[in-house]
């Protein structure tokens, strides 16, 4: 560990009623245990959370759990919002609901092609089909419609099966950079080309954690400990030792494997989605402005809303966020 890496963390320590009794708390992920969860996990391993009092369970997400509306019926305190749309979405809802911190500085989104197609950029897939979830048609979409020039004509419904991309060699596959692109070169042999959205100017954070209001209000310090323990998660799971972390990932989620573990973890670090050590969880209002202004812009989201109710910067640092 680097002495800079060590000075990070001390820095995030707590000191959080020591001796006192540990205070309970329910974090709800937004998909069943992976490596995008890692530094959550990685904190409940190695006793981050239990050292600055609190007592965490992890409960995994999946295809028939919506924590968003969860959330709203204030049946969830603290939950995982998977991209800044679920958080705006509530506040236009009537929710009082914030994100508080942002693991992941880039969102995973990607599209992928066969190694054949000859594409550099993602403009250079407008006019082939698209297989897009239904959820991907109201949030990143209209993005690539406006920068990209893509048409609704592409887009060909994604059921979470790559096998019509795999039969359909001049299609794009939507993904995440940690998931699609590693089930179609293990399981199919196809290593694509993938295409980051982050990388082609796309504003978005990802892995972040929403809390309600009132539950903010009423815990402050609690929200502060448990913010300050998921960034030193998250900072050693992504450059120190994470078999703590994945330990738990494959307990909770009996069908994930060791190496698409290691492939995700090695995805995160090259393509530097959490940034640096100082910039996990880190958020801006320059960044956020950014991302409601160019999504209400394209109809997305409401422009009527005030968007600074969906999220606060009370509980981080001064990272180096962007």
């Amino acid at each position: 560990m680097t002495r800079f890496f060590a000075c990070i963390i001390l820095f995030c320590i707590g000191t959080y009623s020591a001796g006192a009794e540990p205070v309970k708390i329910t974090f709800a992920t937004d998909w069943k245990a992976q490596a995008e969860h890692g530094g959550f996990y990685q904190a409940l391993a190695k006793g981050f959370y239990q050292r600055r009092g609190l007592a965490v369970t992890i409960r995994p997400g999946g295809p028939q759990v919506d924590n968003p509306r969860l959330m709203a019926a204030g049946a969830l305190d603290i939950a995982m919002a998977s991209n800044n749309f679920q958080p705006l979405n509530l506040v236009a809802a009537g929710a009082d609901v914030k994100a508080v911190m942002a693991a992941f500085q880039k969102d995973p989104q990607v599209l992928m092609v066969h190694p054949h197609v000859k594409a550099e950029r993602i403009s250079d897939l407008r006019g082939m089909p698209v297989f897009i979830s239904d959820s991907a048609v109201g949030t990143f979409w209209p993005w690539l419609k406006a920068r990209f020039d893509f048409k609704d004509s592409q887009i060909r419904k994604y059921t979470y099966s790559l096998a019509p991309w795999l039969a359909n060699r001049n299609t794009v596959q939507e993904g995440y950079l940690s998931s699609e692109p590693f089930t179609a070169s293990s399981q199919a042999g196809v290593k694509p080309k993938v295409f980051l959205f982050a990388n082609e100017g796309y504003p978005g954070y990802s892995s972040m954690v929403m809390a309600r209001g009132e539950f903010i209000e009423n815990n402050p310090e609690l929200v502060r400990q448990f913010v300050a323990a998921s960034i030193e998660g998250w900072q050693d799971y992504i450059w120190g030792n994470p078999d703590p972390g994945n330990a738990l990932i494959l307990r909770d989620n009996p069908e994930m494997t060791d190496e698409l573990i290691a492939y995700a973890i090695t995805a995160m670090r090259d393509n530097e989605m959490l940034g640096t050590a100082a910039a996990v969880g880190q958020m801006t209002d320059a960044r956020w402005k950014r991302f409601f202004e160019e999504m209400s812009a394209l109809g997305i989201v409401s422009s009527d809303i005030d968007y600074s109710r969906a999220y606060t910067l009370e509980f981080l640092g001064n990272g180096s966020a962007h």
